[in-house]
């Protein structure tokens, strides 16, 4: 996987097929929680697919590894990237010379001389100057405006360093990647090596602090990691999947949920499969880093995590309403015509308000078969630092 990702699929895509097959779909499958796209990957190459995803950042992972488009030769275009990207990185590291030199004494220091440098070098959440600098560089039509990462997750989620060189390697991908194809690989690519290299525990709510002896070694050895050479790693190992033919059929959307079941994007669908949040935990806060990376957008910052102000949040992940969101899901995919196929742990945030989701299936098809399989979901450290959390997973097949 590209990225590394809460409640991936990835385990029970096997058994979604085999699902989603069951209904014999005339048309492609729309995932529409679609997330990496592990479901999608499964459904290679004798479904086409539409995915679907809130998160922006998703839709590009989803086109490099599903989307069509031939790519150039990397042998070809590396080597201009790679030129452009050394340019960059030279000018990033003129300009903050003195923050280089004030990282590089913290890491040869104690663990409270690297605990007080990630506290006080100021990003865009914290300090006026850096905003001010931000709102400039982002309107900005020269390479200024490549210096996004080194104002807001610096000293935080990656080293100084790193920062500029994954601001310089954007500037190279946005310069000399001119086929759409290749764009969208290199700049998978690029998510994917930023995710390789980040100092966090595999979802990005907050980076991961020094505290002691231990924390600091961790630290440093995430922040001693070079941006190019992952990069070149992750070139390689990020592989267009499928057929052309296959490939040629897929589409990757970013919209929210019950808003894309009312739209034209349903149009010739013949399943759609859903695989809903499950927790009060907004999928938004634990990967807001990569949003911010791929828009590149300078948004407002806050919090301690320097979250995006403008966060997705969805009411499949408020207890209070997420009966209503089940019901408009249910009610929407069925006014269309179309089977729905939905996956949904026996713990899950709905099961917790009380609602009976076999009956709120059953009272909008005339049919539904329940499916259940034993599963673990990944947290990536989000609940209690486990790493998974043992659950029956059901999949509701509804016709």
């Amino acid at each position: 996987m590209p990225v590394r990702y809460m409640g991936t699929k990835r385990y029970l895509a096997a058994d979604v097929r085999a699902a989603i097959e069951s209904v014999q779909p005339a048309g492609p499958v729309v995932d529409l929680f679609s997330g990496i796209g592990a479901v999608a990957s499964a459904l290679s190459p004798d479904h086409h697919v539409i995915t679907n995803d809130a998160l922006s950042f998703t839709t590009v992972l989803a086109r490099a590894r599903f989307g069509p488009g031939r790519r150039s030769e990397a042998a070809d275009l590396l080597p201009r990237i790679c030129a452009r990207y050394r340019e960059r990185e030279n000018e990033l590291r003129a300009a903050y010379g003195t923050e280089l030199a004030a990282e590089s004494a913290a890491l040869k220091g104690s663990w409270e001389k690297l605990a007080r440098f990630m506290l006080e070098h100021p990003h865009v959440g914290t300090d006026a100057d850096t905003m001010s600098l931000a709102k400039s560089h982002a309107g900005s039509e020269t390479s200024d405006r490549y210096s996004l990462t080194t104002l807001y997750f610096a000293a935080g989620y990656f080293s100084v360093r790193q920062a500029i060189q994954i601001d310089s390697l954007r500037c190279a991908i946005d310069q000399e990647a001119i086929r759409k194809a290749d764009w969208d690989w290199m700049t998978a690519s690029w998510l994917s090596s930023t995710a390789s290299v980040m100092n966090a525990p595999g979802h990005t709510a907050q980076y991961l602090r020094v505290s002691g002896d231990l924390s600091q070694t961790r630290v440093r050895r995430a922040w001693s990691r070079d941006i190019w050479n992952v990069f070149v790693d992750r070139v390689a190992a990020l592989v267009q999947e499928g057929t052309p033919d296959w490939r040629a059929g897929n589409v990757a959307c970013s919209f929210d949920a019950l808003d894309f079941i009312s739209s034209d994007a349903l149009k010739g669908a013949g399943v759609v499969y859903a695989d809903p949040p499950y927790t009060k935990d907004h999928y938004s806060r634990y990967y807001h880093v990569y949003e911010t990376l791929y828009r590149y957008d300078y948004p407002a910052s806050v919090g301690a995590g320097r979250y995006r102000d403008d966060r997705f949040v969805t009411d499949f992940s408020v207890k209070s309403r997420v009966e209503e969101a089940f019901e408009a899901l249910a009610s929407g995919v069925k006014s269309r015509g179309l089977p729905l196929v939905l996956s949904y742990p026996d713990n899950g945030l709905l099961v917790l308000a009380g609602v009976n989701l076999f009956g709120l299936l059953a009272s909008k098809f005339d049919s539904v078969v329940l499916r259940s399989h034993a599963h673990s979901h990944s947290t990536l450290g989000a609940a209690g630092g486990k790493q998974k959390k043992k659950a029956v997973e059901n999949i509701y097949v509804c016709s």
